[in-house]
Protein backbone atom coordinates (compact mmCIF):
# COMPACT_ATOMS: atom_id res chain seq x y z
CA UNK A 1 0.00 0.00 0.00
CA UNK A 2 1.32 3.29 -1.25
CA UNK A 3 2.02 6.38 1.32
CA UNK A 4 0.89 9.52 1.25
CA UNK A 5 4.17 10.11 2.86
CA UNK A 6 7.28 9.97 1.66
CA UNK A 7 9.75 7.27 2.95
CA UNK A 8 11.66 8.33 6.34
CA UNK A 9 15.31 9.08 5.59
CA UNK A 10 17.98 7.47 7.73
CA UNK A 11 20.19 10.49 8.07
CA UNK A 12 22.49 8.58 10.50
CA UNK A 13 23.90 6.16 8.08
CA UNK A 14 24.90 8.06 5.01
CA UNK A 15 27.69 8.54 2.55
CA UNK A 16 28.79 11.91 0.60
CA UNK A 17 31.98 12.93 -1.14
CA UNK A 18 32.94 14.42 2.22
CA UNK A 19 31.44 12.39 4.79
CA UNK A 20 30.39 8.88 6.17
CA UNK A 21 27.91 8.83 8.86
CA UNK A 22 27.51 5.42 10.96
CA UNK A 23 25.07 5.11 13.26
CA UNK A 24 25.30 9.15 14.17
CA UNK A 25 28.92 9.40 14.00
CA UNK A 26 30.90 11.27 11.52
CA UNK A 27 33.96 10.68 9.50
CA UNK A 28 35.95 11.69 6.77
CA UNK A 29 34.96 9.44 3.74
CA UNK A 30 38.37 8.68 1.76
CA UNK A 31 41.03 8.14 5.24
CA UNK A 32 37.41 6.80 7.69
CA UNK A 33 39.53 9.17 10.52
CA UNK A 34 37.60 11.13 13.52
CA UNK A 35 39.95 13.58 12.89
CA UNK A 36 41.75 13.64 9.74
CA UNK A 37 44.82 16.17 8.70
CA UNK A 38 44.42 15.80 5.42
CA UNK A 39 40.61 16.24 4.55
CA UNK A 40 40.89 18.35 7.08
CA UNK A 41 38.36 17.30 9.20
CA UNK A 42 37.39 17.23 13.43
CA UNK A 43 34.22 15.60 14.38
CA UNK A 44 34.75 14.31 17.71
CA UNK A 45 32.75 17.16 19.48
CA UNK A 46 30.26 16.28 17.13
CA UNK A 47 29.96 12.69 17.86
CA UNK A 48 30.38 13.24 21.59
CA UNK A 49 27.30 15.16 21.63
CA UNK A 50 25.44 11.80 20.12
CA UNK A 51 26.92 9.41 23.15
CA UNK A 52 26.79 12.49 26.04
CA UNK A 53 23.53 11.97 27.08
CA UNK A 54 23.65 7.90 27.27
CA UNK A 55 27.05 8.17 28.98
CA UNK A 56 25.74 10.68 31.92
CA UNK A 57 22.89 7.71 32.44
CA UNK A 58 25.06 4.99 32.67
CA UNK A 59 28.56 6.33 34.56
CA UNK A 60 27.78 8.24 37.82
CA UNK A 61 28.31 11.75 38.38
CA UNK A 62 32.48 10.92 39.61
CA UNK A 63 33.07 8.91 36.80
CA UNK A 64 31.43 10.98 34.16
CA UNK A 65 33.58 14.77 35.65
CA UNK A 66 37.11 12.25 36.41
CA UNK A 67 37.26 9.38 33.45
CA UNK A 68 35.05 10.78 29.93
CA UNK A 69 37.52 12.81 28.37
CA UNK A 70 35.01 14.61 26.46
CA UNK A 71 36.83 16.16 23.24
CA UNK A 72 40.44 14.97 24.00
CA UNK A 73 39.56 11.41 23.79
CA UNK A 74 41.30 8.96 21.51
CA UNK A 75 39.17 9.47 18.23
CA UNK A 76 37.89 6.59 16.11
CA UNK A 77 38.67 5.30 13.07
CA UNK A 78 36.67 2.95 10.49
CA UNK A 79 39.43 2.69 8.10
CA UNK A 80 38.87 -0.58 6.13
CA UNK A 81 35.98 -0.77 8.62
CA UNK A 82 32.82 -0.46 6.32
CA UNK A 83 31.68 -0.46 2.76
CA UNK A 84 28.50 0.79 0.55
CA UNK A 85 25.31 -1.70 1.16
CA UNK A 86 21.93 -1.66 -0.04
CA UNK A 87 21.06 1.42 -1.66
CA UNK A 88 24.40 2.94 -0.85
CA UNK A 89 23.77 3.34 2.27
CA UNK A 90 27.22 2.36 4.44
CA UNK A 91 27.20 -0.70 6.61
CA UNK A 92 30.04 -2.21 7.94
CA UNK A 93 31.81 -4.89 6.35
CA UNK A 94 31.91 -7.93 8.83
CA UNK A 95 27.87 -8.20 8.47
CA UNK A 96 27.06 -5.92 4.98
CA UNK A 97 24.34 -4.31 7.45
CA UNK A 98 23.47 -0.88 8.02
CA UNK A 99 23.82 0.66 11.27
CA UNK A 100 25.07 -2.55 12.52
CA UNK A 101 24.89 -2.12 16.56
CA UNK A 102 27.67 -5.10 16.71
CA UNK A 103 30.64 -2.82 15.21
CA UNK A 104 29.28 0.94 15.42
CA UNK A 105 27.98 0.69 18.88
CA UNK A 106 30.18 4.02 19.59
CA UNK A 107 28.22 4.55 23.09
CA UNK A 108 29.34 1.18 24.36
CA UNK A 109 32.25 1.33 22.78
CA UNK A 110 32.98 4.70 24.65
CA UNK A 111 31.73 3.05 27.95
CA UNK A 112 34.01 0.13 27.85
CA UNK A 113 37.17 2.75 27.20
CA UNK A 114 35.84 4.25 30.17
CA UNK A 115 35.71 1.01 32.13
CA UNK A 116 38.51 -0.89 31.07
CA UNK A 117 36.70 -3.33 28.33
CA UNK A 118 34.26 -3.81 31.45
CA UNK A 119 29.88 -4.38 29.30
CA UNK A 120 27.77 -1.51 30.96
CA UNK A 121 26.40 -2.89 34.81
CA UNK A 122 23.07 -4.03 35.02
CA UNK A 123 21.90 -3.88 38.48
CA UNK A 124 20.03 -6.77 39.83
CA UNK A 125 16.69 -5.05 40.21
CA UNK A 126 16.87 -3.72 36.40
CA UNK A 127 17.55 -7.53 35.79
CA UNK A 128 14.39 -8.39 37.64
CA UNK A 129 12.42 -5.78 36.52
CA UNK A 130 13.42 -6.71 32.79
CA UNK A 131 12.73 -10.23 33.28
CA UNK A 132 9.53 -9.71 34.80
CA UNK A 133 7.75 -7.32 31.98
CA UNK A 134 9.54 -9.91 29.48
CA UNK A 135 7.55 -12.85 31.47
CA UNK A 136 4.36 -11.01 30.97
CA UNK A 137 4.37 -10.41 27.30
CA UNK A 138 5.66 -14.19 27.24
CA UNK A 139 1.76 -14.97 28.88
Amino acid sequence: MDSQFAPEEDFNNTVDSYNVTLNGFIFCTRHGLEVCDKCPTDNVSANNMMVEDMLHEKLTEDEYSSKWKGDDRAPFTVTHKWVRVSQGKPGCMSHKTVGCEECFNWGEQLYRGIHGGRKPRVSRVQRKSRKASTDERMA
